[in-house]
C-alpha cells in the first residue's frame, strides 16, 4: 500500500513531496527527547495545529468550522494540493496520515514556535453545536455513548433530539471530548498572539484567506479554480425541508433525516432555552469569539462562509 501510494503522489506532483516520506500511526509522532519546547507541547492538543515552516504560520483550525477548505487551502499553500488530491478526496485522510507524519511536521516541533503567526478560524459557537448534533447523527459516532447516557437501545433507529444531545454535553468534558464537539479554544490561543482571526460564521472564509495571503506574502489562491474546495462544501448537504418546526429541539432526528433531510433551520434549533445552554457549555467559546446568543462579534463582518458539507 505505501508503494503504491508514493507511485501515486510522484504521478501526482512530479516529485515526492519531504511529507510523505514517513507512515505510522493516526496522531502525529512524539519528537525526540529533550528537543520538546513548552509551546510545543501545547501544539501537541487535538485537533493538532498546521505548521508551515518556510512561511512561519500556524493554522488552528476547529471541528466544523469550515475546516475542511481551511485544510485543502493549507495544503495548497505548502505545495501538496495535488497529492493530497490524489491521496483521497476527504483532505483530513492526507492530514492525518500523511502531513502529521512528515519530517516536515515533526521538525517544526524543534523551530522557536514563538514567532511563527498565528490564524485562527473559528465559527459561532451556537451554531456549531447545532451542526455537531447533526454530524453526530448523521455518523453514528456518539451512538454508543448516547445509548449508554440515555439507558435506550434504540439509538441508531430512532435517533435523539437536540434537547437530549445537550444533555449529555453537559455531563462530558467538553475539553476532551470529540473534536466535533469539543470546545474551540486551543490552549495556544493563551501562550502566543493571534495575527488573523476569521470568522466563518460572520466573514467570507475565502476573502479572508486571501487577506491573508497578502499579508503574509503567500501565493495567491484563486478558490474558483481549484474544485476540490466545492466537492467538500456540497450544497445538497441537508438544510432544511421541515415544514413543522414545533418544539424542534425536543424532536428526536434520525441519521437518514440528519444526512438528506427534511432538516429544521438552524434558528428553529435555537430557543431561549437552548440558547442558554449553549452560552453555558462554550462560554470560553463565546468570551473569545462571540456568538448567536447575545454576545459580542468580530468587527469585520461580510459574507458567509458555507456550511461544511458531510463528507460522502
Amino acid at each position: 500500500m505505501k508503494a503504491g501510494f508514493l507511485d501515486r503522489l510522484r504521478t501526482a506532483t512530479g516529485t515526492l513531496p519531504q511529507a510523505a516520506r514517513l507512515w505510522g500511526s493516526e496522531t502525529p509522532p512524539a519528537p525526540p527527547p529533550g528537543t520538546e519546547t513548552e509551546i510545543g507541547r501545547l501544539f501537541r492538543t487535538d485537533p493538532y495545529p498546521l505548521i508551515h515552516p518556510q512561511a512561519r504560520m500556524v493554522v488552528l483550525f476547529s471541528a466544523k468550522s469550515a475546516c475542511s477548505s481551511v485544510v485543502i487551502w493549507f495544503l495548497k499553500q505548502l505545495g501538496h494540493l495535488e497529492a493530497a488530491r490524489d491521496f483521497h478526496r476527504w483532505p483530513h485522510e492526507y492530514r492525518v496520515n500523511v502531513y502529521y507524519r512528515s519530517q516536515l511536521y515533526t521538525k517544526a516541533f524543534r523551530r522557536n514556535l514563538a514567532n511563527y503567526r498565528i490564524v485562527r478560524v473559528v465559527r459561532d459557537p451556537f451554531s456549531r453545536a447545532i451542526s455537531s448534533y447533526r454530524h453526530a447523527l448523521a455518523f453514528g459516532y456518539a451512538n454508543q455513548a448516547m445509548a449508554k447516557f440515555l439507558r435506550r437501545r434504540d439509538i441508531a433507529e430512532s435517533g435523539y433530539s437536540f434537547a437530549e444531545f445537550l444533555d449529555y454535553l453537559e455531563r462530558i468534558d467538553l475539553t476532551a471530548c470529540d473534536i466535533h464537539h469539543r470546545v474551540q479554544r486551543h490552549p495556544l490561543e493563551d501562550r502566543l498572539p493571534v495575527r488573523h482571526l476569521i470568522n466563518v460564521s460572520t466573514e467570507d472564509l475565502f476573502t479572508r484567506l486571501n487577506e491573508v495571503e497578502a499579508d503574509l506574502r503567500l501565493p495567491h489562491t484563486d478558490f474558483a479554480a481549484i474544485p476540490w474546495f466545492g466537492e467538500v462544501n456540497d450544497p445538497r448537504a441537508a438544510r432544511g425541508g421541515l415544514d413543522d418546526l414545533a418544539d424542534v429541539e425536543n424532536r428526536r432526528f434520525t441519521s437518514m433525516a440528519a444526512r438528506k433531510g427534511p432538516w429544521a433551520p438552524y434558528d428553529a434549533f435555537l430557543t431561549p432555552t437552548t440558547r442558554a445552554r449553549i452560552g453555558r457549555l462554550y462560554a470560553v467559546d463565546v468570551a473569545a469569539y462571540g456568538g448567536g446568543g447575545g454576545a459580542k462579534k468580530p468587527d469585520r463582518v461580510v459574507a458567509a462562509a458555507a456550511e461544511p458539507a458531510l463528507p460522502r
